[in-house]
């Protein structure tokens, strides 16, 4: 019995022994893993406070002569830092400066990197590698960008959207707009702000899908609204009298978000008597942001209609200067719905007055 408990003492002991010594072999290879990531980052930084210079020498109007140069004669080994450094630049600035990094990043050899990485293995390195070109406006790379947009993983077709967009070439529209039904494999809410990106240009393209795409009508319309300007009024008022309230409604927010000429006013006023509240609502809204002040009597009257429309009345009303307020005052004075809301109007419009 006793042989027996030294024994199993022995064993105890050995194996306190071995946790003991694993457990500082962890320690000690946590700290030494955190000593190693700690001078990483400091070299990184060193590197970074290094390079951005020459990267910043590139942003002003009128950069030096020499400033490419520069660039492109510092050391091969330090491309990475110089591309995180180029990239950031390029979340946070617009026009010719964009076309100048594009130029850095080309006789970096960059480019051909990123291009490279969409074939990569790993998802993350072609996410990666489509964010890059998309930043970068590398539409010589368009044809790899929009077979990204199939890839199998979501975050590469995530990055593949936004970088179309970036791009901003309407070539790429009719791709994007083609998967919007698919929301299996892609982000609508994201297509759609690619698209929007696009601009103008894309309103031919997107006034034929809402055409051929019914289930869509009333989401490309939305889009129009955004980026198609006065040149897609036409088109768009093709559907102010759809079968489909939601279509109806849609080609009004439309119009009232482009701007009413004397033919939009009119089909405005008719919808203010469209059977559908939606349909109202949109009326209120455009004729409120139309600046018409022949409008004002038209919302006045719909005060008391449903909450959405009587909301949108009364905001309007606030937008159309002293007739308006006029409106909103001789309603304030009874009681219902349209006059609390004739009240709240008149007190944001007191606000504004002490905020100016």
């Amino acid at each position: 019995m006793t042989s027996l408990l030294e024994r199993s003492r022995d064993i105890v002991a050995v194996v306190l022994a071995v946790l003991a010594g694993t457990l500082l072999v962890t320690l000690f290879g946590l700290v030494l893993w955190r000593a190693i990531d700690e001078l990483r980052f400091l070299r990184r930084q060193r590197l970074l406070a290094r390079y951005r210079p020459l990267v910043d020498a590139l942003l002003p109007p009128t950069p030096e002569p020499d400033a490419m140069r520069h660039l492109v004669e510092s050391s091969r080994r330090h491309r990475g830092i110089l591309a995180d450094l180029i990239l950031a630049a390029l979340r946070l600035t617009t026009g010719n400066v964009v076309a100048r990094l594009h130029d850095a990043a080309g006789a970096l050899g960059l480019i051909d990197r990123w291009t490279t990485s969409l074939d990569d293995r790993r998802w993350w390195a072609r996410a990666e590698a489509v964010r890059a070109l998309g930043l970068v406006r590398a539409q010589s790379c368009g044809d790899r960008l929009l077979r990204a947009l199939d890839d199998a993983h979501e975050e590469v077709r995530a990055a593949a959207v936004d970088a179309l967009g970036r791009i901003g070439d309407p070539w790429c529209g009719l791709a994007l707009l083609t998967r919007l039904r698919d929301e299996s494999r892609h982000q609508r809410a994201r297509v759609v702000e690619a698209i929007r990106a696009l601009g103008p240009p894309m309103t031919p393209m997107l006034l034929t899908h809402a055409r051929e795409q019914p289930s869509d009508t009333a989401m490309t319309l939305d889009i129009l609204g955004t980026v198609g300007g006065t040149a897609a009024i036409d088109g768009v008022l093709e559907w102010s009298d759809a079968a489909d309230p939601a279509v109806r409604a849609a080609a009004l927010r439309a119009i009232g978000s482009i701007g009413l000429d004397d033919r939009c006013f009119f089909y405005a006023l008719r919808g203010l008597d469209d059977t559908d509240p939606a349909v109202r609502g949109m009326a209120a809204r455009a004729l409120g942001r139309s600046g018409r002040q022949t409008a004002v009597p038209y919302l006045a009257a719909h005060l008391d209609d449903e909450w959405l429309v009587a909301a949108h009345s009364a905001t309007g009303l606030r937008r159309l200067g002293r007739p308006g307020a006029a409106a909103l005052e001789t309603r304030a004075g009874a009681t219902g719905q349209g006059a609390d809301l004739a009240r709240q109007m008149l007190w944001e419009l007191e606000f504004l007055k002490v905020g100016a």
